[in-house]
């Protein structure tokens, strides 16, 4: 009689996608038979309100990469409304605040590491993560490749 693997845990990680708001995490989870990752739905950007599933089976997963990128848009809002909190500083301070947490969220937020899975199929689904993680990305990013080898050799 053929003895069923049971699936375990190779390695797992939870990783901040924001700069500014700890408890926006992202989890992720390798396993000797799936890749799972959730990630935060968000209220306004600030606010947790619910999460993403992201489950592949490891054979169907062809690679897992990381990236940088940066966001052009995001840059120039926050700037925008820094360079307004502080020019209207002396005029209305609570206004000044207010703009200034505004622009500060997306301006830190503008460069980002993204981790890629790609699927058999050639679908890329990617989960953004902040940028001071991108040396914890990568090593699970390798990690999940090492286990996609392992499970398909």
């Amino acid at each position: 009689m053929e003895e069923k693997k049971q699936e375990q845990t190779i390695e797992k990680g939870v990783f901040r996608t924001n700069l500014l708001l700890p408890w926006l995490t992202t989890d992720l989870e390798v396993t000797t038979k799936r890749f799972i990752g959730y990630n935060r739905n968000t209220l306004l950007g600030l606010i947790p309100f619910g999460k993403n599933e992201v489950t592949f089976p490891l054979k169907n997963i062809a690679s897992v990469s990381t990236s940088t990128k940066f966001h052009g848009k995001r840059f120039a809002f926050g700037l925008f409304f820094v360079l307004a909190s502080l020019a209207g500083l002396s005029d209305n301070f609570a206004s000044s605040v207010i703009f200034f947490l505004i622009g500060i969220l997306p301006l830190l937020n503008s460069y980002t590491s993204t981790f890629k899975i790609t699927n058999n199929a050639g679908e890329s689904p990617t989960i953004e993560i902040s940028i001071l993680e991108k040396g914890n990305v990568q090593s699970f990013a390798n990690k999940v490749n090492d286990a996609i080898v392992y499970e398909t050799a």
